[in-house]
Parts: structure tokens; C-alpha cells; sequence
């Protein structure tokens, strides 16, 4: 099985292993080295899983292009996003495992036919990663709203758990291939308290605390 890793930036880029060993439950890092989904890893004579990570690019046109050429050049099982978001509902330092989606710039046009929300909790996997909100593991809906915006204002009810500039382009071109899609987001700012600077100032910590995260858990991708 294949994965594809998407990010929006490169500093949102984690060291996630470019090859899981499914019979020993270990990843194994092997660099750039490539090799085809299902193929017998030499060293350890069983299946492994490979790991694909592409960086897509900021916002919605952006996301969904780069998402698109790199699904169709390494043609993936499944895509995993991973990100950072802000928000008004969480913590910073909380990650959310998020499969609903919200296109806030098409709310706000009154095209009636327009695709402005997605469920893809019927299109998706690892259903036993769970976000941790405040320290605890939560099995919640999580909600995230897209847009070509960096939102700085808490006034506006967005109606979501947080908010990014990607989430809802990458999962409605895996809508359109039919390809399972998950978004894991780290919470670097608050609305109405952040700016550009303080969520960069936090990639480090996002860097470093979604590692921490997935380490335990990457199997569970495969399953």
C-alpha cells in the first residue's frame, strides 16, 4: 500500500518513513530511496508499505493542483494531510484529526449548487487515530473551514473547530478520485491573538509534537 504525504509547506514537513514494515509493526527510513508499493523488503524478507511525501503549496488553487499532478505521478492508496491550523475552539498544542470540511469563500456566495461542505468520514481510514484535545484523546467530529485567507478575527461563528487554507481543496480532489483522505492539524494559533510571526514562531513545536505523534501510530495508517 502507498500513502501520499501532503503538505502545504515545507517547514510543516515532518520525518515521516518513507517505508513501513507491516510484519514487524517498525518503520524504516531509507531516506530517498523509493520502491514501489508491495514490494518485498529485501532486508527483512516481508511486505512493506511505502510512504510518499510531496509539499502541495498555500491555498485552495494551489493545494488542489499539486495534489492532483502528485496523485496522478505516484497514483497512492490513500492521502494523508498534515498541517498546521488556528482556531478558537482548541488549545494550541492540540492536534485534530479532522474529516469534515468547509469552503468558508463559497459560503459566503449564494451559489445554491456550489460544493461548499465535505464529509469524508465514509471516505477515509484510520479510524482508530484519535485527536488529543487538552491532553486527553477525543474521538470527536472535527471540522476544519478553507479559505484564501489568513484568518486573524475571532467575530465571525466560522461554524468549525479550526481553521486552515488547504484542508477542504485536497479532500475534495480525493472526493473526485475516490481516493481515502485524512488531515491531521496541529493548533499553532488562537484567532483574534495571532498573526503571520506567532504561527511561525510555533512550526518548530508542530514540527516536533507531530512527530511525537505519529511515531506511535503509523501502523494504524496501513490498517
Amino acid at each position: 500500500m502507498k500513502i501520499l504525504a501532503a503538505y502545504a509547506l515545507e517547514e510543516e514537513r515532518i520525518a515521516l518513513p518513507s517505508i513501513y514494515n507491516k510484519e514487524r509493526e517498525q518503520a524504516e527510513p531509507l531516506g530517498d530511496i523509493k520502491q514501489p508499493s508491495g514490494l518485498q523488503d529485501e532486508r527483512c524478507g516481508s511486505e512493506a508499505h511505502e510512504i510518499v511525501e510531496v509539499v502541495v503549496g498555500v491555498g485552495k488553487t494551489q493545494a488542489a493542483g499539486g495534489l492532483a499532478l502528485a496523485i496522478a505521478e505516484h497514483k497512492p492508496h490513500r492521502v494523508l494531510n498534515i498541517g498546521t491550523v488556528g482556531t478558537y475552539r482548541h488549545n494550541v498544542g492540540d492536534i485534530l484529526v479532522c474529516r469534515h470540511f468547509i469552503d468558508r469563500d463559497m459560503h459566503r456566495l449564494p451559489l445554491v449548487k456550489s460544493c461548499r461542505e465535505i464529509d469524508m468520514s465514509g471516505l477515509s481510514y484510520a479510524h482508530d487515530i484519535r485527536s488529543v484535545i487538552r491532553g486527553v484523546a477525543s474521538d470527536r467530529t472535527i471540522t476544519v473551514n478553507t479559505g484564501d485567507n489568513f484568518v486573524m478575527s475571532a467575530e465571525e461563528d466560522l461554524g468549525c473547530d479550526a481553521v486552515d487554507m488547504e484542508a477542504f481543496a485536497m479532500a475534495w480532489v480525493c472526493q473526485k478520485c475516490g481516493i481515502p483522505f485524512l488531515s491531521v492539524k496541529y493548533v499553532t494559533d488562537i484567532l483574534g491573538q495571532n498573526s503571520v510571526e506567532l504561527w511561525a514562531d510555533k512550526l518548530e513545536y508542530a514540527r516536533k509534537d507531530l512527530q511525537a505523534y505519529f511515531a506511535p501510530v503509523t501502523g494504524n495508517l496501513f490498517r
